[in-house]
């Protein structure tokens, strides 16, 4: 009986052996290959797109005037409040980039977009007498399917509200990084990568409007959950993020349309 038995397991096991390969799907080659035999990713160090560090950042007011800073979503405040507008949270604002940028990445023949993002927060070591300000280095990243094929900018209609959602196969988010992080992002990338698909959508929200300007905002979110994710501060009112909800009408980075890549999305 114990032959039988050796001789029945030794039969499968050739039979299994002699089966084909199951050819993985695009996906499964993400999710699986990835993990055991896959190539090497090939990061490519010259991103595809970079943002204008003469960007411009505006929020509108209390009193509903558009307060502008370069680089920096200013805080919600009256727009006469000289004192708030000066403060050391003014300088980290609702949102600011020290660097902000899409790179390309390919694994096999599947090929992705990274949008890695530097950002700054500053917080009190005494909030209660507002001593000790300290400012930190935030560093954000994640990994999208390279768009096949999406609208020109020059095709978008004037003043459309446009959300752009891109499901995320990765993102990682660290503190306390060096200042100069972003000059190599790819080391810190490779060694935190897993590639397993998430609920996240990067979203990304236009708007064109007259004499060629572009407002945008990009962040992370989940459907479901109001949890942005890539910014320095989930404006609520009521206590609702307003992301999601309108939000290039009240805050919102612009650049010239001409400036954003045809690359990149759309």
């Amino acid at each position: 009986m114990r032959q039988i038995l050796t001789l029945v397991c030794l039969l499968i096991t050739i039979v299994a052996i002699s089966q084909p390969k199951k050819k993985l799907s695009a996906r499964d080659s993400i999710l699986v290959e990835y993990h055991f035999d896959s190539e090497t990713p090939i990061f490519n160090p010259n991103p595809v797109f970079v943002f204008p560090k003469s960007s411009y950042g505006w929020t509108k007011s209390i009193d509903e005037k558009w307060l502008i800073k370069t680089n920096i979503l200013p805080l919600y405040s009256l727009s006469t409040d000289r004192y708030k507008l000066k403060s050391n949270e003014a300088k980290v604002g609702l949102d600011n980039y020290q660097h902000m940028a899409f790179y390309q990445m390919t694994i096999d023949s599947n090929e992705f977009l990274i949008y890695v993002k530097q950002y700054q927060t500053g917080s009190y070591e005494f909030p209660l007498t507002k001593k000790g300000w300290k400012i930190s280095n935030y560093f954000y990243f994640s990994i999208i399917n390279k768009p096949e094929k999406t609208d020109s900018i020059q095709n978008l209609a004037l003043d459309s509200n446009l959300y752009y959602g891109f499901t995320i196969l990765d993102e990682g988010l660290f503190k306390d990084v060096a200042e100069k992080t972003y000059k190599n992002p790819w080391e810190l990338i490779s060694t935190n990568m897993k590639l397993e698909v998430s609920d996240r959508k990067l979203v990304v929200q236009l708007e064109r409007k007259d004499q060629g300007q572009l407002r945008f905002l990009i962040y992370s979110i989940h459907p479901i959950f109001d949890d942005p994710v890539g910014i320095v501060s989930n404006w609520k009112i009521k206590n609702r993020g307003i992301y999601l909800d309108n939000t290039l009408k009240r805050l919102h980075y612009t650049i010239l349309d001409k400036e954003w890549s045809a690359t990149v999305l759309p």
